[in-house]
């Protein structure tokens, strides 16, 4: 039973680290209808430049952190300014996108490759030190992790309902000539939205990379879960992304607990399928951001 308990809080952390990966991921598509194939290494890119600064350079973490969040700010301005602007413009721009930002994430993870090489790496934990509970020891980083998420979903939730421009991203999610002839800028919208979820995305990049492991490869692997918990929770919706990314995280530790990691990948992709046969739209499908 502790075992259990030990494994089901630590899906519990990992599934708030990957709710915060999918929330840029959902409201960048809800909002623009542009999916993210470079996804995962913007996350990467993120936790690469925290460990460069913090690791590398001896710099306090939180200066690391900004650092991070700036070279997102740049690079998703960059990304959508350079080419999805663009884009989007075509009448194929679907397809123009999905190559884009495919290309960028080939290259983003060459680029990382060439820079800092195939070893593994980690960002610096937050909190050192353990917590001991009735069912095992409990990391103190991974208390810092579970609660950094639940505050910056608490601030995602709030900056969508509360704020003008939060207000206007989910209008053009809703609809987008209702929102032109409201008077939405939607080109600024847009942009404003890249920013956003470019930043969502490099902060779970930085937390995922005190949990965990890092190459310039893993981008794949994080964009494809990325994609199964939009895709398992509903297409533009935050909450059903939140929701989907605390049900993987805990089948994931369930499995490894009980049948190993190598059957994670076969417990995801079934669980996926069977949500989607019960539930084709997800589970909280056809709520936008």
């Amino acid at each position: 039973m502790d075992a259990f308990l030990n494994s089901f809080t630590s899906g519990l952390i990992v599934g708030s680290l990957y709710a915060i990966m999918a929330v840029g991921l959902t409201i960048l598509y809800g909002v623009s209808h542009v999916f993210n194939f470079a996804h995962g290494h913007v996350a990467v890119v993120s936790a690469y430049l925290v460990w460069l600064v913090a690791d590398q350079l001896g710099l306090p973490l939180p200066v690391a952190v900004a650092a991070g969040l700036a070279v997102m700010l740049v690079l998703a301005l960059a990304v959508y300014w350079g080419g999805i602007r663009s884009l989007l413009r075509r009448p194929e721009w679907g397809f123009g996108t999905l190559l884009f930002t495919l290309g960028l994430a080939i290259l983003v993870e060459y680029a990382l490759l060439e820079l800092f090489g195939p070893r593994v790496k980690s960002v610096p934990q937050v909190v050192r030190g353990t917590l001991r509970l009735w069912f095992g020891r409990l990391a103190l980083n991974d208390l810092f992790l579970i609660a950094a998420a639940v505050v910056l979903m608490a601030l995602v939730g709030a900056f969508l309902k509360r704020t003008m421009t939060g207000q206007a991203m989910r209008a053009v999610a809703q609809s987008l000539p209702g929102a032109q002839v409201v008077g939405i800028d939607i080109d600024r919208i847009y942009a404003v939205t890249f920013v956003f979820a470019f930043a969502t995305t490099g902060l779970s990049g930085i937390l995922l990379g005190t949990k965990t492991y890092m190459t310039p490869h893993i981008g794949w692997e994080w964009m494809i879960k990325g994609f199964v918990i939009v895709a398992f929770g509903g297409l533009g919706s935050v909450p059903g992304a939140i929701a989907a990314a605390f049900v993987l995280g805990v089948v994931e530790a369930l499995v490894t607990l009980y049948l190993g990691a190598i059957w994670i990948w076969p417990a995801w992709l079934v669980t996926f399928i069977v949500a989607l046969w019960l539930r084709p739209q997800g589970i909280l499908g056809g709520r936008t951001a």
